[in-house]
């Protein structure tokens, strides 16, 4: 675990047991923004979106699902009202 968290990374971790116990304690305590557990490439499926902590963080949350849309877009609210016919709003255009 020193190791690990002494790396200024922190984009994933794995660990390969058979107890649960240390895949519940390397979970808690490794400094990574996924973790594996008897899995090489812990790489999550949607809606969970992958991204790292520490030096492996992408600007603002994570760079891919609900988050990435977030920060790569802008948000536009649009109320409407729409009139019972075109002709009411021909004379705007």
């Amino acid at each position: 675990m020193k190791i690990e968290n002494d790396n200024p990374y922190g984009n994933a971790a794995a660990v390969f047991t058979t107890s649960g116990q240390i895949a519940k304690v390397v979970s808690e305590k490794a400094s990574a923004g996924m973790i594996g557990v008897n899995i090489g490439v812990p790489v999550p499926r949607d809606p969970y979106s992958f991204g790292g902590w520490n030096e492996s963080k992408y600007g603002h949350g994570d760079i891919t699902g609900k988050s990435g849309v977030e920060f790569w877009t802008n948000l536009k609210k649009v109320t409407a009202r729409w009139p019972e016919s075109d002709e009411a709003w021909k004379k705007y255009f």
